[in-house]
């Protein structure tokens, strides 16, 4: 496929990157009027779309198991149904769905009903609730990351016709233990290549090196995040606590969680004094999370000095690689957890999910979080995923070098732009240009022959004057449009007002998540077809803003 040869305007809206398959996760939203109104949950949106991110809500193959399932289960009228895998999803679903974060959705525990089903051995807990208040059920789903794939999904479906009903549990109270999914020698695989991905040119030598045994594979990132916060919690009590900008999902997980969060947003060196004084205070923290880089803005916090801080004070520092990844980042000498979605550049073709937990055995709390991650662990990480998950990463490194290229390339592009005074571009969010880039290069894995040039990865954010700037050079450049990072094909969105624009955007955009920001997430088209597309954009920028 000749990807610079490709031309996003003429795809409609609700269409996938191509190659277009029963798979693939990414939505084309042409146009800021059409990201508004999926923010919005436009019903007209989203019965037009043909393709989506299946972590949002069940998708193509996994809303027709829903369906299925629904059709065989005694429902309550105005009902719909999710299943998982896991037995304890409907505890925490039923947690978030009550929380009075979900405001006027929230339900009521007496909303909630909790089936179990087997389809060809696999059994599912299956819960239903008001299709009015679907968001808030399916905080689990859309944000906790515990679905069922597309994939899983599929297979069931071809044996749906042999469901067993077990029952319906009140409360879900007394049914029977989970099945899981069976691992097969992919699984493994997969772990070994992270582990080895893991210790490649290193910026120092470590004094262990990660075994397969030390990564834990989960169907999302998001999922991994969520598990490996459940088991924070049962070793240390007090709010996790974030610095930077994170995924927004990331955000409500660690908000809605049993310590609460507590977030420092700048992530500079006066964040870090108040958090060094409030831990000085008696402050309690579970956990420190951080993004590095962060999304959207790039932004690096000094890891240094949190893990003298963790040492100090006990707490877990928990980092967060996916936006450089394993490619570029070297975190062991800082971090006791890496998590990774392994969604975005490891997979590169937005058409499979996972999420990976990477135990540093060169961490103090090592065993303690081994034991607790060990005990909690039960695959849910369909095999098929793994499988294309693996074709997927075979040109990993090869895919991030242009990653690499192709984003410094165009953050210099509009560095050069914003430097001018008269220019629509007031700020780039990229190292070098962005706060904590020493922070991040002290972190770069060393030069290699195969990988010459370690750098920060594919995602970048362009700052615009005004809304209406920015506004326009969206409905202007002619990318791929919605949420997605890490693919082979440039995707760029308002991200900050996609995500945040009814949420407190005051607040966020306080410690720089502006509304009249574009994240760019770069692929792996030719540098001067990116260069050209943003020029040919940017002259309709310069024609509003000197009206």
């Amino acid at each position: 496929m000749a990807l610079s040869n490709i031309d996003p305007s003429t795809f409609e809206l609700g269409q996938s990157l191509p190659p277009r398959g029963a798979h693939t996760i990414t939505t084309h939203l042409p146009g800021w009027e059409a990201i508004e109104r999926f923010r919005d949950r436009d019903v007209s949106i989203l019965e037009s779309l043909k393709s989506l991110y299946p972590r949002f809500f069940p998708f193509g193959h996994s809303a027709a198991l829903c369906q299925a399932i629904g059709e065989r289960l005694p429902l309550p009228e105005g009902y719909r149904c999710s299943p998982f895998v896991s037995r304890d999803a409907w505890a925490s679903s039923e947690r978030h769905a009550t929380s009075d974060f979900r405001k006027q959705l929230r339900l009521e525990v007496s909303d909630l009903r909790y089936y179990v089903v087997e389809v060809a051995g696999v059994r599912l807990f299956v819960l239903a609730f008001p299709q009015a208040k679907a968001p808030s059920a399916g905080f689990q789903w859309a944000h906790g990351g515990l679905i069922v794939s597309t994939r899983l999904a599929e297979a069931l479906l071809s044996r749906v016709d042999s469901l067993v009903y077990v029952g319906e549990f009140p409360g879900g109270v007394g049914a029977p233990d989970p099945t899981f999914l069976p691992e097969g020698n992919c699984h493994r695989e997969l772990r070994e290549r992270i582990a080895t991905l893991l210790m490649r040119a290193c910026v120092r030598e470590h004094g262990k090196s990660v075994d397969a045994s030390d990564v834990y594979l989960y169907q999302t990132g998001m999922a991994s995040i969520t598990r490996l916060l459940e088991g924070i919690e049962q070793l240390r009590a007090g709010p996790a606590i974030i610095f930077g900008s994170v995924f927004h999902s990331t955000y409500y997980t660690f908000e809605d969680s049993q310590g609460g969060l507590k977030h420092y947003g700048r992530a500079d060196t006066s964040d870090l004094d108040n958090f060094e004084e409030y831990l000085a205070r008696g402050g309690q923290c579970a956990c420190v999370f951080t993004e590095f880089p962060s999304n959207p803005l790039a932004v690096g916090v000094d890891l240094t000095r949190l893990r003298g801080l963790a040492d100090r004070y006990g707490f877990f520092l928990i980092v967060d690689d996916t936006c450089a990844s394993f490619a570029n980042m070297d975190l062991l000498g800082v971090a006791d957890v890496i998590v990774t979605s392994l969604t975005k550049a490891f997979s590169g073709y937005a058409d499979v999910m996972a999420g990976s937990v990477v135990l540093n055995p060169n961490s103090a709390h090592f065993a303690t979080l081994k034991e607790v991650v060990s005990s909690r662990f039960h695959n849910e990480l369909f095999e098929a995923d793994v499988v294309h998950l693996l074709s997927n990463n075979e040109n990993y490194l090869a895919r991030c070098m242009i990653h690499n290229r192709n984003a410094s390339a165009l953050a210099s592009y509009f560095q050069s732009l914003a430097l001018d005074p008269s220019s629509p571009i007031t700020r780039v969010w990229y190292p070098p240009y962005s706060p904590g880039s020493d922070y991040l290069k002290s972190f770069l894995r060393k030069s290699t022959a195969e990988y010459p040039a370690p750098g920060y990865g594919f995602l970048l954010s362009v700052e615009f004057e005004t809304l209406e700037l920015a506004t326009t050079f969206f409905n202007a450049v002619n990318f791929f449009k919605g949420p997605h990072i890490g693919a082979h094909l440039t995707i760029v969105v308002p991200f900050n007002h996609l995500v945040w624009g009814k949420n407190e955007p005051e607040r966020h955009a306080s410690y720089g998540l502006r509304p009249q920001q574009i994240r760019i997430a770069v692929g792996l088209e030719d540098q001067e077809v990116l260069v050209r597309r943003c020029t040919e954009a940017l002259e309709k920028v310069t024609k509003v803003a000197r009206k």
